[in-house]
């Protein structure tokens, strides 16, 4: 997996807005500001027309319209079930995604999907537990079972081997984070130990970091990024979503925090409990990939400042045997 685009990639003008403007008949266009976001997936562009403002997401790699109608269905889904989230907008054919005039850059994406407009907060791990657990139990009420294959970034691990050589080439590279990657490659390593393959697959949201889950000016708590929306164990994404915002900064537990979001869950209905490290296998693989990604971004050149930044906060946040045997007291204590 590649890194981050560089934001000269994900560029729109002027031409562009007006297209848009017309296949998803958003009436004359205003304004074009951007982009106002920027991550690992795309970068997304805020556009004013006569009929209102909406959000223009500029995917990094080519998304399947099948695929994306699948996870609208599902964010539909959630909507009409009380989840507030930005409405799809569908072109005048009915398609989420439309491409991009021809003669863009090489290289360049070509694809863009657009969204209405929610003002959202910043990205806060102290958001409200007890409503984060509430919409997590409501996603997963109405994700529909599915025997569907899970995408390995969910149930893979990365191993033994390539953590050594990741971080003998850190130390060899004189990578910033190479004696903290040294220190945590053991524990990690470990921990990929407890990691089982899914079970009693829904669809899920897959997405859920404090990036994707925040609240509006008016205070509601609002879901993005709908994108990876596929088959996952319900219990491993509530284990991935407790550890995210019922930890502190240095993977601590946080058992106040947890047992509001368990609460909240479990009265939303939400379906899945936890019971064992191995309820952890998701959080586990997706973490280390993302580590995995942003050490290798940087022993290519790529993204020096981003790649530092995303390895520092994995070995603050990571996910380590007390933060899973914290989360697991709690859990049990509220079932």
């Amino acid at each position: 997996m590649s890194g981050p685009p560089a934001i000269g990639d994900l560029m729109l003008g002027r031409s562009d807005a007006d297209m848009i403007a017309r296949r998803y008949r958003l009436g004359p266009v205003a304004a074009l500001t951007g982009p106002t976001a920027t991550g690992m997936q795309g970068a997304v562009w805020r556009l004013s027309t006569t009929e209102g403002d909406c959000a223009v997401k500029v995917p990094l790699r080519r998304q399947d319209e099948h695929e994306m109608r699948a996870n609208a269905t599902f964010a539909d889904a959630a909507i009409a079930a009380g989840v507030f989230a930005p409405a799809a907008v569908r072109t005048t054919e009915g398609a989420l995604l439309t491409d991009l005039a021809e003669g863009r850059p090489a290289g360049a994406p070509t694809q863009v999907r657009v969204y209405r407009w929610v003002d959202l907060d910043d990205a806060d791990f102290g958001i409200d537990p007890g409503a984060v657990g509430h919409l997590l139990g409501v996603l997963h009420r109405v994700g529909e079972p599915t025997t569907a294959p899970v995408d390995p970034w969910y149930t893979e691990i990365v191993g033994e081997r390539a953590w050594v050589e990741l971080a003998r080439a850190a130390v060899d590279g004189a990578a910033p984070f190479a004696a903290g990657l040294a220190a945590a490659t053991a524990s990690v390593s470990d921990l990929e130990k407890v990691v089982r393959p899914p079970s009693g697959l829904r669809i899920c949201h897959r997405d859920l970091w404090a990036d994707n889950v925040r609240t509006t000016s008016g205070g509601r708590v609002c879901v993005i990024d709908w994108d990876n929306a596929g088959p996952a164990d319900p219990a491993g994404e509530l284990a991935m979503v407790l550890t995210e915002f019922a930890t502190d900064g240095v993977g601590r537990v946080d058992a106040g925090r947890a047992r509001r979001l368990l609460d909240g869950y479990v009265t939303a209905g939400g379906p899945a409990r936890l019971r064992a490290p191995a309820d952890f296998s998701m959080v586990l693989c997706v973490l280390d990939h993302i580590l995995e990604l942003h050490v290798r971004a940087w022993l290519r050149g790529e993204h020096l400042a981003r790649s530092v930044a995303g390895v520092a906060e994995f070995l603050d946040r990571r996910a380590t045997v007390r933060t899973i045997d914290g989360l697991l007291e709690v859990a049990a204590s509220t079932s």
